[in-house]
């Protein structure tokens, strides 16, 4: 992912060619390049979609001063098939934008810089929230590539960041956050994992069901796992950890105790999924109770195949097949046994692209059409497609155009979904008209 983001040089423009695994894959978790139609053959018919989000309100002021009045209106919903939506450009002017993370405090949300800054989303000046670019090291892959709040941040004040320290080691540091400013003297370096090469870094960091911190790990980079990581639950590369954030009793963190590997006998403690590639953005859709999530990955591929899992956050062990297999074809000899691993929900070739930059499922109030859908695209071609269980795969460039460099997503602080180009710009999705 990003400028020497890998496959660059050899993407090729070429017809749509999704491959699509059905439903049945969602079974077995539990154990430019664009087209200008709305929806790929893959898609279902028109359907109409059902609000699950409440009714919007709007506020407006009367002749009296101070006095208010609120119009309680109900979303306005169209067949899937004729929903149009556009992309607005919110702010611009970021140096290499990443990341988009709301504010926990409900201020301006904030937007992770490559080169080593997070800064406010504020349409102005961009206040620096942290600047550790001393710390960084920047180019290519490498850089400042995750932000995540801690779910008790109201009051420990906890935020964490993934980095690639100028030794080329990633680094999750810990800082408090005061007043919207990331205190340097805090941070603590609560993880550091040596990188065998500068590429295939990961950088997502987020917290999941019962709060644990999740980190996407690549498999150290080079090509064709070329250091055996893909597949070694031993090393923290190639896979998925999980650990407790803050530690208990002066530790950095600590092991949660449903982990598969606790006692490091047959594997790290902090593994929890193996065969990554380079899961350059991960997210969770949590269910209503809170204890569970499905979970999104975007795994960047190879030379042929660019991949979306959807894994059970409770799946323990689970297997996303890398370098057995790069999306749902063998890759290390014509034939595999496809059982032992998690197959994608959705795919695409790299005549559509090269790099895939994961998003997040629409959850938002603005376009309850929307509700469910994984949106995502790449880095190289710059598609916007949404990816959803019941109705498959849509493509919505014809409608919002190609998005140079697209590098991330956020879900800002009003909950709406919004799109990262590292050119500088932030843009949010909205209805079309």
């Amino acid at each position: 992912m990003l400028s020497g983001f890998r496959g660059a040089e050899r993407y090729a423009a070429g017809m749509i060619r999704f491959r699509i695994a059905g439903l049945a894959t969602l079974a077995l978790a539990a154990t430019g390049c664009t087209s200008d139609a709305v929806s790929l053959t893959s898609t279902t018919g028109p359907s109409a979609i059902t609000p699950s989000t409440a009714p919007v309100s709007s506020t407006s002021t009367t002749g009296n001063p101070g006095e208010t009045t609120t119009t309680v209106v109900a979303p306005t919903t169209v067949p899937l098939s004729e929903l149009r939506i556009t992309l607005i450009e919110t702010d611009s002017g970021f140096d290499r934008p990443v990341l988009l993370v709301a504010d926990p405090d409900g201020g301006h949300d904030y937007i992770v810089e490559q080169p080593g800054r997070i800064v406010r989303a504020d349409g102005g000046e961009h206040a620096v929230a942290l600047d550790i670019r001393g710390a960084v090291k920047f180019g290519g892959e490498q850089g400042l590539l995750g932000l995540a709040f801690h779910p008790g941040f109201a009051l420990n004040r906890l935020a964490y960041v993934n980095y690639i320290d100028n030794r080329g080691a990633t680094v999750i540091e810990q800082f408090e956050v005061h007043d919207g400013i990331f205190a340097v003297a805090t941070g603590s370096a609560i993880l550091v994992i040596g990188q065998p090469a500068g590429n295939h870094n990961g950088g997502m960091i987020a917290f999941g069901p019962r709060g644990f911190l999740w980190i996407g790990m690549g498999d150290g980079g080079a090509a064709n796992d070329a250091f055996g990581n893909g597949q070694n639950p031993h090393t923290l590369l190639g896979s998925m950890l999980r650990i407790a954030v803050p530690g208990s009793d002066g530790a950095p963190y600590d092991i949660p105790e449903l982990n598969p590997y606790t006692d490091g006998a047959d594997g790290a403690p902090e593994v929890y999924w193996t065969g990554l590639r380079n899961p350059w953005r991960f997210a969770f859709d949590f269910f209503e109770d809170g204890v569970g999530a499905n979970v999104w990955v975007a795994d960047v591929g190879q030379d042929e195949i660019e991949e979306v899992s959807l894994v059970l956050s409770d799946s323990r062990r689970a297997n996303l097949g890398w370098p057995v297999m790069e999306g749902s074809e063998c890759f290390q000899s014509e034939s595999c046994d496809r059982n032992s691993f998690i197959l994608p929900v959705t795919e695409y070739t790299h005549d559509d692209g090269c790099s895939i930059t994961g998003g997040y499922v629409y959850r938002g109030d603005s376009i309850p059409e929307l509700d469910g859908h994984y949106f995502y695209s790449d880095f190289c071609s710059g598609f916007l497609r949404s990816y959803s269980l019941e109705s498959g795969n849509h493509d919505w460039t014809g409608m919002t155009g190609i998005t140079p460099q697209m590098s991330g997503f956020g879900i800002g602080r009003g909950g709406e979904l919004y799109v990262v180009s590292l050119t500088g710009s932030i843009y949010r999705i909205e209805r079309a008209g």
